[in-house]
């Protein structure tokens, strides 16, 4: 019989490998396992690339959602979400651009919500890249994402064509895997350069105040010294 540490080892190489990239992508080419509660529309590679997968609310204030199946990733980590956001509708008269937020929501296990990101683009083409970043709580490590535009109605809707999803560990700057005194340089070159981050906010802004600053420092020496 395998012994409790040999178990705990395991448990934890699996959480380590799903922390580091082994997220559900969802693209034209995959899709096993995602829900998409439209049931009209078929999750295939036609669908998906022709823009079927719409996100909106129907007139009869139905939300089409896109939900991942369930996967592993510890809290302290960031999920990191490049999404491609297609709008037929942008150069209609009826096209709204503060409806198409587009939301990622966590949900436990059993399908509640537990935190959500919003990204609300300023103007809008056909083809939108949009990134949005979101931290795991503390104590989770099963979870599921839900996308949605609340907003966006049929004049103002948005199809997914591509969620590319990573996970990132919080505070570590220079990507190496780890949480470090190197990062604490990274830091404050972001903190001297007015902020200024190639990344999400969300893995250098450890106090949560939208901002990079001396106080982000003291909490990246409290990782460092867990």
């Amino acid at each position: 019989m395998m012994n409790r540490s040999l178990i705990s080892l395991l448990f934890a190489l699996v959480v380590a490998v799903a922390a580091h990239g082994q997220l559900p992508q969802f693209s034209s080419t995959s899709f096993e396992d995602w829900v998409y509660t439209n049931p009209a529309v078929e999750l295939n590679r036609d669908n998906i690339l022709n823009n079927k997968i719409y996100l909106y609310t129907t007139s009869e204030r139905l939300p089409l959602t896109l939900i991942s199946p369930l996967f592993t990733c510890r809290g302290g980590y960031i999920l990191d979400m490049d999404v491609t956001w297609v709008t037929d509708q942008w150069m209609s008269e009826e096209f709204v651009v503060r409806k198409v937020g587009l939301t990622a929501t966590i949900l436990d296990a059993q399908g509640a919500p537990v935190d959500s990101v919003t990204f609300t683009p300023s103007s809008v083409s056909r083809t939108n890249h949009i990134n949005l970043a979101i931290a795991v709580p503390d104590g989770m490590t099963r979870m599921k994402l839900r996308f949605a535009s609340w907003k966006a109605d049929i004049n103002s809707n948005g199809a997914v064509r591509q969620i590319e999803l990573k996970s990132l560990l919080r505070g570590d700057l220079n990507h190496d895997g780890m949480v470090s005194i190197s990062d604490i340089n990274a830091m404050i070159d972001i903190i001297l350069s007015d902020g200024v981050f190639d990344g999400p906010l969300i893995l250098a802004d450890l106090n949560d105040d939208h901002s990079v600053t001396i106080a982000d420092i003291n909490r990246l020496i409290d990782l460092i010294l867990r």
